[in-house]
């Protein structure tokens, strides 16, 4: 069986003040392409499909359209769980009905684990879902009485599941958690503060496949546990990322294939880096569109460098100076308690502009100066 993994959409995200839905549309179409042309059997996202608990309608719509594709129009099931940005009932409604249409939504966990079974040529897969929830919910599941800890209720599941199903064929596990061993970048919410909300890999052993949402940052913490990664660049620190979806092919005997099949973003998060004059005049061959970070090593101050670089990328989203402390010590600060009021305007103006007071202009600024003086004194 072929199988595509795929979580941490985040629709409806907002990315310094740009609405993403129109790049996240742009993706969700490439899938459904990589659906057709990798001859995909069975649809998996690991949770986070929504960046918040309320998503906005054009989100709500946005995730409607692509099942209706997926599932409606290519007949492939899908099997969806709640990660820790969603919100597990909305996510959950009609889900029961849903099911009959190729549709597997899981929101919330339960005690007893519902497991999803398709087939192939060789026989059943066994699919077994395990929605995020907070440890407070497994607490409550399990009737424990102490305080638990994200990976205690990870072990009361899988005691559960032992008895229920012993194993006997090919299973595939779907979560949303954070597996130790896992690289975080900043663009995660963090389950908890500290390491209580770690989960142990081993806890997974009895699966062919675990299918890993939450970790933004495609990666394998062994043969058999991956997070696919999220869909687009959701930080300044996943620029130099590279986004995919992971196709799983598990043969007859249970072994797997892992395939990483890149995705690229309508709009890329890119850094710039450079002097103002270099980055203004210098061949670029990215697309003025994406999304920008310019880092300035200019010395000197400049004027409405943010509007100026806007005029070539429009979608710059921030602006930072590199040598700006030593732009403060080196140009304003040095001698300035020696310098009259006219030398501070003539080199501040410099600064900005970038050149000379006019001569014609010196004695109207000078003039001025001084009246401005005679005002205060």
């Amino acid at each position: 069986m072929r199988f595509l993994h795929t979580a941490d959409w985040h629709l409806g995200r907002i990315f310094h003040g740009m609405h993403l839905t129109g790049d996240q549309s742009y993706i969700l179409e490439t899938i459904e392409e990589i659906i057709k042309d990798e001859a995909i059997e069975a649809y998996i996202i690991a949770g986070d499909i929504y960046d918040r608990a309320v998503p906005p309608p054009e989100a709500v719509e946005l995730l409607g359209q692509h099942l209706e594709i997926v599932a409606g129009d290519l007949k492939i099931p899908v099997i969806m769980i709640a990660g820790n940005h969603d919100s597990a009932e909305r996510l959950n409604f009609c889900s029961g009905i849903m099911r009959n249409s190729n549709l597997f939504i899981y929101g919330n966990p339960v005690a007893k684990i519902q497991e999803v079974i398709l087939e192939d040529k060789h026989g059943p897969v066994r699919f077994f879902p395990f929605p995020y929830g907070d440890p407070e919910r497994f607490r409550e599941l399990y009737e424990v009485s102490e305080s638990i800890t994200h990976e205690s209720a990870y072990r009361l599941m899988m005691e559960s599941l032992n008895p229920l199903f012993p194993k006997k064929c090919r299973e595939v596990a779907i979560t949303h958690a954070f597996i130790s061993g896992g690289q975080s970048s900043d663009s995660e919410r963090p389950l908890v503060i500290g390491s209580a909300g770690n989960v142990s890999a081993d806890l997974f052993n009895r699966f062919n496949y675990t299918a890993l949402g939450h970790l933004h940052s495609p990666q394998s913490i062994n043969s058999t546990l991956r997070y696919s990664g999220s869909i687009m660049k959701y930080s300044i620190a996943e620029a130099n990322h590279s986004k995919s979806v992971s196709v799983v092919e598990i043969n007859d005997t249970g072994d797997v294939k892992i395939t990483e099949i890149p995705l690229r973003p309508k709009k890329d998060l890119r850094i710039i880096t450079g002097s103002f004059k270099e980055i203004m005049e210098r061949s670029d061959s990215g697309s003025r569109e994406d999304y920008v970070v310019v880092r300035l090593t200019d010395v000197l101050g400049l004027y409405e460098p943010m509007n100026r670089l806007r005029e070539r990328y429009p979608n710059i989203i921030h602006l930072e100076r590199v040598n700006s402390s030593v732009a403060q010590n080196s140009v304003f600060s040095a001698g300035r308690e020696k310098k009259d009021d006219l030398e501070l305007f003539l080199q501040f103006y410099k600064v900005v502009t970038e050149r000379d007071v006019a001569p014609a202009a010196m004695d109207v600024i000078s003039d001025a100066i001084k009246s401005v003086v005679e005002a205060e004194a």
